[in-house]
């Protein structure tokens, strides 16, 4: 079907969808919720950052539950300019720009600077329940702090996503 002969409420509500699955992204990895989190991915999702791969929600909940379990970590994600790009009634496609905070250590901090400012490159995709979920993301690094060395391989790094 050419996305141009879609009923308009159809593309609408397509839009607000991956709006809200974009949103939920930040929000559930902000506040280290894993299991909401990777519900947000296809089960054979692919999620890429740098050399660091992670395919299917097993590896991207392996590489969320690392990231966890290295301690205390404030971060916040700050995503703007979301672009959609219907495809169909089942495949979409996205890019945002993404500005991410992130301190070792607890909240408050005192000093904020910025980490991190990188575009999301997305492919979206309907399950068999008409959710849609994030089919493959894949971060580009644009602008990158002086102490913020990124992923590498498949280890989990303790800078942002």
């Amino acid at each position: 079907m050419n996305p141009l002969d879609m009923d308009p409420l159809d593309r609408l509500r397509i839009q607000l969808e991956l709006q809200e699955l974009n949103a939920a992204f930040t929000h559930h990895l902000d506040h280290g919720e894993i299991d909401a989190l990777v519900d947000l991915f296809t089960e054979g999702a692919e999620y890429t950052h740098g050399e660091r791969c992670s395919s299917g929600r097993r590896e991207i909940r392996r590489l969320f539950e690392a990231r966890a379990a290295t301690g205390a970590r404030t971060v916040r994600h700050l995503c703007s300019g979301l672009r959609i790009h219907i495809d169909g009634p089942e495949h979409a496609r996205g890019t945002s720009v993404c500005l991410t905070f992130a301190h070792d250590g607890p909240a408050p901090v005192a000093n904020a600077t910025v980490h991190l400012v990188a575009d999301f490159l997305d492919s979206y995709a309907r399950d068999e329940t008409g959710r849609w979920r994030i089919a493959r993301r894949h971060i580009e690094r644009i602008f990158v702090a002086p102490d913020n060395p990124g992923p590498v391989g498949l280890a989990p790094s303790r800078g942002p996503l």
